[in-house]
């Protein structure tokens, strides 16, 4: 019987000649192994890539290009609007102390422009908000009438202080530090919103 099963792998070797049969085996085997390996490594990279497609489908909100566009034009208005009213707040309120020139009679009018113009920008604003409220997600509003309703405590606490105008450095550095911190806060918040509404907008699928 042993004598038979050495004959049979002798005609094996043979029929694949010899040393170099078995050579061939190996790379053979060798060359199926590495074959299987990269094809599981193709199939695993592939279902990623296919995964990450689908939740990006998932992940889009597709609308029409009027809709887009009104939208989009809502959010114009509303960064500019509230632009300015931050820019103006941060005027009347700087976030760190500001040092007055000599001339008080000039800071006086100075500080009386500052005021006017941040009262008329909010007033600006909120009609701004109100009256696209209806069009922006709900999220979005509450965003934009939280910096409005920062910006009115800092309008407030110009006021209490008799202002429109102060007439010394010691009078304008009785503005606290939690007013200080406000402005800080609103420049913070207008940040992220914009933030917020750009990664919004880049999730939009326009169809025509």
């Amino acid at each position: 019987m042993a004598d038979k099963i050495l004959k049979i792998v002798l005609a094996v070797l043979a029929s694949f000649g010899g040393i170099s049969g078995i050579f061939y085996l190996v790379v053979k085997k060798s060359s199926e192994i590495i074959a299987e390996r990269l094809k599981k490594k193709y199939d695993l990279k592939l279902n990623e890539e296919l995964e990450r497609y689908k939740a990006n489908i998932d992940n889009k909100i597709y609308i029409s290009k009027t809709k887009f566009d009104a939208e989009f034009d809502i959010y114009r208005r509303l960064s500019k609007v509230f632009f300015d009213l931050v820019k103006n707040i941060s005027i009347l309120i700087p976030a760190g102390v500001v040092y007055l020139p000599v001339d008080q009679e000039k800071q006086r009018q100075l500080d009386n422009e500052n005021y006017l113009a941040a009262k008329k920008s909010y007033i600006i604003a909120q009609v701004e908000l109100i009256s696209n409220a209806p069009f922006i997600p709900e999220r979005f509003y509450n965003e934009y009438k939280n910096i409005q309703k920062l910006c009115k405590e800092q309008l407030d606490e110009f006021d209490l202080r008799s202002i429109p105008s102060l007439s010394t450095q010691e009078e304008k550095e009785t503005i606290s530090k939690d007013a200080r911190k406000i402005t800080t806060d609103i420049n913070v918040k207008f940040k992220n919103l914009n933030n917020e509404i750009r990664e919004y907008l880049n999730s939009l699928d326009v169809i025509d």
